[in-house]
């Protein structure tokens, strides 16, 4: 059945759920009791007593508006946990996804984690206060067949043939509706993974001119989640019709054996009337019944989803020994004999070996797949070394506590990320108790205050995702005020100027080479130029050191990097790595 996690969940929401159960309990014994009112208001119209036909009448009246009041409670109570459970549960997926390694995210389409934060967490919601029909159900199936027994139990017992053939096909098409919707849940997921993956390259899209190509594959996998969605409509809408025709059959035969006990005076006209509303409530519970294997066969197939895709994944391996921190840290970090392969078995790096001392700028240089990122996903612990050691002031980065050893690092990524928030907002978004003057003070040492202070609302000025407001230098920046606020120790920056124009370029490297005097500062150049004006430059090829020293000391080897600036500065090659 459900994790049984998910179930503690639900029952957090108990007393919500109870009373919300407690009020369609009384609105199907009312709604069974109905047969009974019925039978006793045609007794009093056909005996001609208009006296006692008026008490009924008012009765029915009170017996409604409790009905009312019980239907509306039902609703609401049981609606109310059902939000409550689904708030609690994306808050729970949204933790679970801040502690999630980030091997996980390079695993994952981000489009299908959307859909399970969104999509499978509404079927939840919609599917929770569908739990009154296994109180309503029974109570139907039940009270409504133990009043046929009370009016006429030979017409009972030919009425409950129809039972087994409904029980059957509520059963099997319940089974089917349950495995039909995984495959629903997972083509969504696949719709929405690819539709954030073109929508975010919108760009490459449009300068391959591959609208349409992106159309038609969209709209094949749009075609995929309609064929699975029409197979479980299928087979629900099925269901409805083939149990009431059923019941339509029985209630042939019921007129046909009712008229012939009142014919005989067995039975008063009455009692048969009050008798086929039973029945039609009796039809109408096991359809509910039917509808409670459909619906938890929705429900479980997105809970599976839920946990079998996130809350069980494993989460970023913590270790309790790693509880080191360094008073007043001077950022020197040595890396010795470090190697390390990706989970897939793809060899990133072997034997790299080198020191940063503390104030000192290195520029880690190599073509695409060289390992630059994956060293700086080392240093930050986002995946722990195969082979070696990396030291952090002298003391192994595995012993250091992670998240105090990720405070010392004020990370510029090559593709900026703004979040939907205010210009000032992103800005302190690594140390959000930030005065406003300290705000200004980075903004101004990242040669952006001018450009901020000229928004309509400045500092308060809001971004849309991925700051799609702003121009790629200004939004990056931003990103170099955002490290610069947090005065860290280590400054990691992935070509922080890659996206500027040649006059913000100049302007921001004066910044940067300032507090670059102050602090240790890694480089992942992409640009030749970058990484000469460096302190030292360590060359990667296939995730080996092949060079190692300052720009001149470099050219002097004429070795790798010699030859590639030598065609940079004649003009063959363009200098970008």
């Amino acid at each position: 059945m459900f994790d049984p996690r998910f179930r503690q969940m639900v029952f957090a929401q108990r007393r919500l759920i109870v009373l919300g159960l407690l009020c369609a309990l009384f609105a199907a014994i009312i709604n069974v009791g109905t047969a009974e009112l019925i039978r006793r208001t045609l007794g009093a119209a056909t005996s001609g007593d208009t006296r006692r036909l008026g008490l009924i009448s008012l009765f029915v009246i009170g017996v409604f508006f409790l009905k009312y009041w019980f239907s509306r409670g039902q609703a609401y109570f049981l609606t109310k946990a059902a939000h409550r459970l689904t708030a609690d549960l994306r808050k729970k997926l949204f933790a679970k996804l801040q502690q999630l390694p980030i091997a996980y995210f390079h695993e994952k389409k981000v489009g299908n984690l959307q859909s399970i934060l969104t999509n499978d967490v509404s079927v939840v919601q919609s599917g929770l206060p569908l739990i009154r029909d296994f109180v309503d159900s029974p109570v139907l199936v039940i009270g409504g067949i133990g009043y046929m027994f009370f009016v006429s139990w030979q017409l009972t017992l030919v009425s409950l043939l129809a039972i087994p053939p409904i029980a059957y096909v509520i059963l099997t098409t319940s089974r089917k509706v349950r495995r039909d919707q995984s495959l629903v849940q997972q083509s969504l997921g696949e719709m929405g993974a690819m539709m954030q993956e073109s929508l975010s390259g919108v760009r490459v899209v449009k300068s391959f001119a591959a609208e349409d190509r992106e159309t038609l594959r969209f709209g094949e996998r749009v075609e995929e989640n309609f064929a699975d969605n029409m197979r479980v409509v299928r087979r629900v809408t099925r269901l409805r019709p083939l149990v009431e025709f059923i019941g339509a059959v029985a209630v042939a035969g019921i007129l046909w054996y009712g008229g012939y006990l009142v014919a005989h005076g067995a039975l008063q006209v009455e009692g048969l009337m009050a008798f086929i509303f039973a029945v039609d409530r009796v039809v109408r519970g096991a359809t509910g019944l039917g509808n409670i294997g459909n619906i938890m066969g929705q429900v479980r197939a997105a809970v599976d989803r839920i946990y079998g895709e996130v809350l069980d994944a494993q989460s970023e391996a913590v270790d309790e020994n790693a509880t080191l921190t360094i008073p007043n840290p001077r950022g020197h970090i040595a890396l010795e004999d470090v190697g390390f392969v990706y989970p897939d078995g793809t060899r990133a790096l072997e034997g790299v070996r080198f020191e940063i001392e503390p104030g000192t700028s290195v520029a880690l240089v190599g073509g695409s797949g060289a390992g630059k990122s994956t060293l700086a996903d080392l240093l930050l612990k986002f995946y722990q070394p195969t082979e070696g050691v990396i030291r952090f002031d002298g003391v192994d980065i595995s012993q250091l506590d992670t998240r105090w050893l990720r405070e010392q690092f004020g990370v510029v990524p090559q593709q900026t990320l703004l979040f939907a928030g205010t210009v000032a907002e992103n800005i302190a978004f690594g140390k959000p108790d930030a005065t406003m003057e300290e705000i200004r003070e980075a903004a101004a040492r990242a040669h952006a205050l001018e450009f901020i202070e000229s928004m309509p609302n400045g500092f308060d000025t809001v971004l849309g995702e991925r700051g799609v407001r702003l121009s790629g230098g200004e939004m990056q920046r931003i990103a170099i005020a955002r490290a610069l606020l947090v005065n860290p120790t280590v400054l990691l920056l992935d070509e922080a100027t890659s996206a500027l124009d040649a006059v913000s370029e100049k302007k921001v490297q004066e910044a940067l080479e300032q507090v670059m005097h102050e602090r240790t500062t890694i480089v992942i150049a992409h640009r030749l130029t970058t990484a000469a004006r460096a302190d030292r430059i360590v060359v990667l090829h296939r995730g080996r050191v092949v060079e190692m020293g300052s720009h001149e000391e470099l050219m002097k080897q004429k070795g790798y990097y010699a030859t590639m600036y030598q065609a940079f500065s004649e003009g063959i090659f363009d200098g970008n790595l």
